[in-house]
């Protein structure tokens, strides 16, 4: 019974979390748009939250190894993400980018914290399937959220009022990973210790997903000119046919290894960054969709390896978010930039403005020999 009640709050907390992140983000981004602020400014935003969540990641990931109270952390960040949320409704800019700092704190309380709850409950068989279980049905819900922003468009109070439940809501359905503890493992099972390079390829993954918020949203809407509505949708749907994917790298890396997932990742990156480059709407939907697939599951699958290979979990963890997370604060802002600054400049059929893209993917595919073709990492 226990087990059923921590398994159903792997599939719906990150629901609802992806739910409540997405639409505040996308919400957030539009009307600051409309405002007449600059990709670059909005983005700053998104940078913010993540280097607050990469700063606090290890610290907190550090204090629970050390006997804090997981249920704790998490149930005081899930309270400071619902009451920052209604905070939005009255912030001018300035006092957006303190609340985004106080919600990278919070986030950090509360994901990297769960992620570990989720590798103490699994079996060492399917540790990476259901990490990437986890983070399919936070997927499922960013997906979610794209929608609820077309069907409360116009109504930003309805829609920030629904994520500050989404986040409170939180707190209750946490209650199953209260006394939740690793069970003790034979010491010759931690005998590895995560790579350098491990940290390094999440740091590329982390700026290389990041360009999938802001940054592909107003790269899709205006120098592709979808529009907001469909750009959107696709990226809803994308997200879902994404999702399937991070299953499948899941399952290939339990049945065969990491180094299989590994591989198969960095050559969907690379052809992702060269499809968003060229100038063409349906291979641009095409690498929209690779870059979800290669930039979500390679969360799941780095943070089974490191919380299966090293005996402090939540400090590993702490410090995969912390590298990803800086990531997430680098790209936004460079990928902004060149957004405002190349807009619809052409080199052949290449935008110019989607350059990062495909630079990124050439260093996850170097940092992807340099974990595995000097046999740092089994």
């Amino acid at each position: 019974m226990k087990k059923g009640r921590i398994y159903r709050a792997i599939l719906v907390i990150p629901l609802f979390g992806g739910i409540a992140a997405r639409l505040l983000r996308v919400v957030i981004a539009f009307f600051l748009r409309d405002m007449g602020l600059t990709v670059f400014e909005i983005t700053i935003l998104g940078s913010v939250f993540m280097l607050t969540r990469g700063i606090f990641s290890p610290i907190l990931g550090k204090l629970s190894d050390k006997g804090v109270s997981r249920f704790l952390i998490v149930v005081i960040g899930f309270l400071g993400l619902g009451i920052d949320s209604l905070l939005y409704l009255h912030a001018s800019y300035p006092l957006m980018l303190l609340l985004r700092g106080f919600d990278g704190l919070y986030g950090a309380m509360v994901w990297p914290t769960i992620q570990t709850f989720v590798h103490f409950s699994s079996e060492q068989r399917i540790k990476s399937r259901l990490m990437s279980v986890y983070y399919v049905m936070g997927g499922l819900g960013g997906s979610i959220g794209y929608l609820l922003y077309n069907t409360m468009l116009g109504n930003i109070k309805y829609a920030i009022v629904t994520v500050s439940i989404l986040y409170l809501l939180g707190i209750l359905l946490s209650s199953p990973f209260r006394g939740l503890k690793e069970k003790e493992k034979p010491s010759n099972e931690r005998t590895r210790r995560t790579s350098f390079y491990l940290y390094s390829l999440s740091l590329f993954y982390g700026m290389f997903f990041a360009l999938g918020s802001e940054v592909i949203l107003f790269y899709l809407a205006e120098i592709m000119g979808l529009g907001k509505e469909i750009t959107t949708i696709l990226l809803s749907v994308a997200t879902i046919i994404a999702l399937v994917g991070t299953l499948g790298v899941g399952y290939l890396s339990d049945k065969f290894s990491y180094r299989h997932a590994m591989w198969t990742l960095a050559f969907l990156s690379f052809f992702a960054g060269l499809f968003l480059m060229i100038n063409s709407i349906p291979l641009t939907i095409m690498g929209t969709i690779l870059l979800f697939i290669s930039g979500r599951s390679f969360l799941p699958i780095s943070r089974s390896f490191a919380a299966s290979t090293t005996k402090n979990v939540g400090t590993s963890i702490g410090l995969l978010n912390f590298t990803s997370n800086i990531g997430s604060v680098i790209s936004p802002l460079i990928g902004g930039a060149m957004l405002d600054y190349f807009q619809n400049s052409k080199f052949f059929i290449f935008n110019l403005s989607a350059l990062l893209f495909f630079l990124l993917t050439i260093s996850i595919l170097v940092n992807t020999y340099l974990l595995y073709g000097y046999k740092t990492v089994e």
